[in-house]
């Protein structure tokens, strides 16, 4: 059976995989609220889910890391339960972590993101790692490989689908509809936001921008979790782990550039 995880492997048996150049990928999500009907680990399922589905089914060699799962949520932090490091601290925990690997001999490391609110800290712990190591060290928020195709995907109109709107509540019916509070799904909220700035996920925001989710929701939600649906989960993860594959084969063959 094909191993998914980096530590699954002995010490000898990663030396001799290292042989063969493998992708390595790292799922970096959160523990945040998502609103009453989504739990707080959504960000970190949704991400490893991607993650485990491309290693078992890329024919490149890959293999994954566990998922970092706490980000930078400050801007939920209103909200009961979640959780949340400072911007240099996971910086230096990504930075440290990819480090390792380079030390290890990888060259080629992907990190699959599953929350906006890491962008920040994740891009600078890759500017630094790229600069000292040769290589391919790439970060990828999964959503963005489907931003033309979800307009043909998606009921909700603009603003609908955003944190645990339609898409997010829809993978996790696909993916485990027993962890969604069904009898809690509130009521849509759709923030559209201006032509400068929205927090709909496919806006193509022209400036970047902190906001408060209190100040966005007063339920936790952004978009319309009532549209979501478990054939609609499956069609957006079918869609990204097949185009995060075929990533990770460019990536393996030196075809990013």
């Amino acid at each position: 059976m094909k191993r998914i995880y980096w530590g699954e492997y002995t010490s000898p048996e990663m030396q001799a995989f290292l042989a063969e150049d493998p992708v390595v990928l790292l799922p970096v999500g959160a523990y945040e609220q998502h609103g009453p009907h989504l739990a707080m680990d959504t960000d970190t399922v949704i991400g490893e889910s991607i993650g485990a589905r491309v290693v078992r089914e890329s024919k490149t060699p890959c293999v994954m890391l566990p998922p970092v799962w706490v980000g930078i949520s400050e801007h939920h932090m209103q909200f009961s339960g979640s959780l949340t490091l400072r911007q240099p601290t996971m910086s230096a925990l990504l930075f440290d972590i990819l480090e390792s690997l380079g030390r290890s001999g990888v060259r080629k490391a992907l990190v699959l993101n599953s929350h906006g609110g890491n962008m920040v800290p994740l891009n600078e712990a890759l500017t630094r790692i790229g600069q000292q190591f040769d290589g391919t060290w790439a970060l990828l928020t999964y959503w963005n490989l489907i931003s033309k195709e979800i307009w043909d995907i998606r009921k909700s109109e603009f603003g609908g689908i955003s944190h645990a709107g339609e898409m997010e509540t829809s993978l996790m019916l696909h993916l485990d509809g027993q962890r969604v509070r069904e009898g809690q799904l509130p009521e849509a909220n759709n923030v559209k936001g201006s032509k400068w700035w929205s927090p709909e996920m496919f806006a193509g925001n022209k400036i970047s921008m902190y906001q408060s989710y209190d100040k966005l929701s007063a339920a936790g939600h952004i978009g319309d979790p009532r549209l979501g649906t478990a054939e609609m989960g499956q069609t957006v993860h079918d869609l990204v782990t097949e185009r995060t594959i075929e990533l990770v084969e460019a990536m393996w063959k030196g075809e990013i550039l």
